[in-house]
């Protein structure tokens, strides 16, 4: 029997709450295609700082996420994005203090 790896990823589930901290490893590798859009939505969600949750899990296993950004003219930009790399950590609940 073969050792089988888990991808970090593959342990989300919806109403999970992640935060993107860095671009994924190996975007810049020579003969990688990463679209410029999709390297301009991690970098966005990188400097927002902010967490995101996740709203599905495909039918193959892969959590996605949703986002919006307000655009210059006051209109919204949503974008999704599946989550499968190194990119994320996850965020956990803070603990609630006193009443």
């Amino acid at each position: 029997m073969g050792l089988q790896v888990v991808e970090p990823w593959a342990g989300l589930a919806v109403g999970d709450r992640v935060r993107f901290v860095r671009m994924p490893s190996g975007v810049d590798a020579p003969g990688y295609t990463f679209p410029l859009c999709t390297r301009r939505l991690y970098e966005k969600l990188i400097a927002r700082g902010r967490s995101v949750r996740v709203y599905e899990i495909d039918k193959h296993g892969y959590p996605w996420i949703a986002c919006k950004f307000r655009r210059w003219n006051g209109r919204w930009h949503y974008h999704s994005l599946m989550i499968y790399d190194d990119s994320w950590v996850q965020v956990r609940r803070r603990a609630e203090g006193p009443p």
